[in-house]
């Protein structure tokens, strides 16, 4: 990371409503001047007293539901059962700062004497381990951060930087909140130093709300929320293939468009991953409703009342799923599909279309030649696309990725991802048996997955 701008020279405005140097002053004033005394580190009197001026402050300050939702003191097993809010690509709701990455990357990248951080820090009997609970960090030329409200997080984490953990159970050691001091000249370098720190988060666990379509004692159509946890996918290139990355973006655009139409067509044989992509990409989407249409109701979309059940959701997200029955070729197919593909044709693109904005996403196993014409019309079709099985350097790279025993290379053709994972639970299955029977070998280990590293020193912690 670039960190140059560290070492632009910087001249205080004369007139600095902060500076310290317009009379005489002694550090015990100065010190009264910051309330110091008021808790265990203060940075902004350890700022004064070094540049003789009050800095300025930027801070990321995290909300109260996120600190009870995620964080437990490490001591503490809690499971985090709590409720949890919707996820989006970008992250709503600020993370946690992993202790070991930022100060490993400010003495790195920053070129830092870790012997001149002030920290106060406890340690736990019970487990012999040192943790800090504060730390201050002068980075020079007026610029410097605080970290605050150490903690330890759950071992269910969002991770999409891909840090690696503490604790052997998949937990970091994380403080919560960060502060920079800065004078007005170096507000632009403060900006940096946090956009940085961002690259060091992890973030609490998320699930999407699926809204599914449901009969009442009545006949009618009623939707039932369910949580849809979101899959580890830490690279889906790897998963799906190397263009695929730019389908999900621009899919995940489209989706979000506010008052938009239009339908997807995802398909493939089965067990190429159709339905896990989807519960990543529901979790991906923001601010709009998903309504799912099980299989056993999706005939009925070619019902009178559907249509007008759909409308009291409008600005919404249908994903209908093994949709092969009501996106065939009308031209062979019987009356009840017919009516099916008018009313898909009518929500994506009609008049119907227009009032209640709704996407639409098909997924479905059959061949695409048999899909009704009038679906892929351009302007209507947003995105086609076909799921296949693996090639063996992709199939290999993941088995090494998702720590299968052997890394795949047994793996000779291609091979669907449903198969993989198979491999996986399998070998997760085998590994609890062996640790059951007492049998917890070297290679049963290995299969467990891999153990965090561990970092190198840093002033004892950590280590």
């Amino acid at each position: 990371m670039n960190t140059e701008h560290i070492d632009i020279p910087v001249t205080l405005s004369p007139n600095y409503s902060g500076a310290c140097t317009h009379g005489s002053m002694t550090n015990e004033e100065l010190l009264t001047l910051t309330d110091q005394q008021s808790c265990m580190i203060n940075g902004r009197a350890l700022f004064a007293l070094k540049y003789r001026v009050i800095p300025c402050a930027v801070n990321e300050k995290h909300h109260a539901s996120v600190e009870q939702m995620f964080f437990a003191n490490y001591n503490n097993d809690q499971s985090s059962g709590s409720p949890r809010g919707k996820s989006s690509g970008k992250h709503k709701e600020p993370g946690m700062y992993h202790t070991a990455s930022v100060i490993r990357f400010l003495v790195n990248d920053y070129k830092l004497d870790p012997n001149t951080f002030v920290y106060t820090w406890s340690y736990d009997v019970f487990h012999q381990k040192s943790n800090m609970s504060q730390i201050y960090i002068d980075l020079g030329n007026y610029l410097s951060v605080q970290f605050d409200a150490a903690c330890t997080s759950s071992a269910d984490v969002d991770n999409p930087n891909n840090l690696e953990p503490d604790h052997e159970d998949r937990k970091f050691d994380c403080f919560m909140a960060v502060r920079i001091l800065h004078v007005p000249q170096t507000a632009e370098r403060a900006r940096i130093l946090l956009k940085q720190l961002g690259n060091f988060q992890v973030f609490p666990p998320t699930e999407a709300t699926l809204h599914m379509v449901c009969r009442d004692s009545d006949g009618g159509f009623f939707v039932s929320p369910i949580p849809m946890k979101k899959p580890h996918i830490t690279d889906l290139k790897l998963h799906y293939g190397e263009s695929f990355l730019d389908i999900h973006e621009e899919l995940l655009e489209a989706l979000q468009e506010k008052d938009s139409t239009g339908i997807t067509l995802l398909h493939g044989p089965p067990g190429t991953g159709k339905t896990f992509y989807l519960r990543y990409l529901i979790n991906e989407i923001r601010d709009k409703k998903v309504i799912f249409v099980p299989p056993d109701l999706v005939n009925d979309i070619a019902k009178p009342d559907f249509l007008p059940f759909l409308m009291g959701h409008p600005n919404s997200i249908l994903i209908i799923e093994d949709a092969e029955n009501i996106i065939r070729d009308r031209s062979q197919a019987s009356l009840l599909p017919n009516q099916a593909v008018a009313n898909l044709l009518n929500i994506s693109d009609g008049l119907l279309g227009d009032a209640i904005h709704q996407q639409i996403i098909c997924t479905f196993n059959c061949d695409f030649k048999g899909i009704d014409p009038a679906l892929l019309r351009e302007g209507r079709l947003v995105i086609e696309h076909k799921f296949d099985t693996l090639s063996i350097e992709n199939a290999r790279r993941l088995c090494v990725e998702l720590n299968i025993p052997g890394n795949g290379d047994d793996i000779h053709e291609s091979i669907s991802l449903a198969e993989i994972y198979a491999r996986k639970n399998a070998s997760v299955k085998t590994s609890s048996n062996d640790l059951e029977n007492g049998e917890a070998t070297s290679k049963t280990k290995r299969r467990l997955g891999k153990k965090p590293k561990k970092p190198e020193t840093l002033l004892g912690f950590y280590s």
